[in-house]
């Protein structure tokens, strides 16, 4: 799949799943599967919103690093940007 392709389908379900749904969904999009550089360079490319130093510290999500981020502390970590209940004004978290 081209880079655009994958970008794409990324923005067409940037409000319908969590961050953690994305990074797999773009795993599942990828030949070498999901990593720390592919949600750096992918997500930063489909969210420019999100800033660098946010996806540079998602590499400490278990899934990807050695780190001790859980998938709800990845969640967490991307909501206030991406993902479902990112806007909702509430800074990604639902009241």
């Amino acid at each position: 799949m081209r880079d655009e392709d994958v970008l794409n389908v990324l923005r067409a379900k940037e409000k319908l799943l969590t961050p953690v749904e994305l990074a797999e969904l773009l795993g599942g999009l990828l030949e070498g599967g999901i990593s720390h550089s592919a949600i750096v360079s992918y997500f930063k490319r489909a969210f420019p919103s999100i800033p660098l130093r946010v996806l540079l510290e998602s590499g400490l999500w278990w899934r990807v690093g050695e780190g001790k981020l859980s998938d709800q502390g990845f969640n967490e970590h991307l909501s206030p940007w991406v993902g479902r209940g990112a806007a909702d004004g509430n800074g990604g978290h639902l009241v």
